[in-house]
């Protein structure tokens, strides 16, 4: 048998013969109780957090602040600004978190909008199990607010 020189590489991830299938690794991790999420980089953002990241300006952010600046893009979507505080430690990488609500239906729909440590890049995220304790309290919050 001859071989051809000539073939094009393979594309892709090389996957040696003995690695488990997907199907096997999801199958192994629940009979060990384990959670299998997908990458966050993987996960497709929201449109409502894609038009709230690109209001948002970081020389806004740089000469009035970062409350300020969250507060001019959320309005510029029709969101609302809740509130800000200290990431403590809540995400990697960042000094502040700002919430603001997205929508009041079903529910709401929050997005957070995260200053990065050294104060030089700003992102919009969902919430994930650190911050999801931040989303109750401002559904809380958005519901004294409707009573007001």
């Amino acid at each position: 048998m001859a071989t051809d020189t000539h073939s094009a590489p393979l594309q892709g991830p090389f996957k040696p013969a003995s690695a488990p299938t997907t199907a096997q690794a999801f199958t192994a991790a629940r009979a060990s109780q384990q959670v299998i999420r997908p990458r966050q980089e993987s996960t497709p953002m929201a449109l409502d957090l894609v038009e709230l990241e690109l209001a948002l300006d970081i020389s806004d952010i740089s000469e009035r602040g970062f409350c300020d600046a969250v507060r001019d893009a959320a309005a510029k979507i029709d969101g609302e600004f809740l509130f800000d505080l200290p990431a403590s430690g809540l995400v990697d990488d960042a000094q502040r978190i700002a919430l603001v609500c997205l929508s009041r239906d079903n529910g709401g729909r929050f997005g957070l909008v995260l200053l990065s440590a050294h104060g030089d890049r700003v992102r919009t995220a969902e919430a994930d199990e650190a911050t999801q304790g931040l989303v109750r309290f401002a559904r809380a919050f958005v519901a004294v607010l409707e009573k007001l």
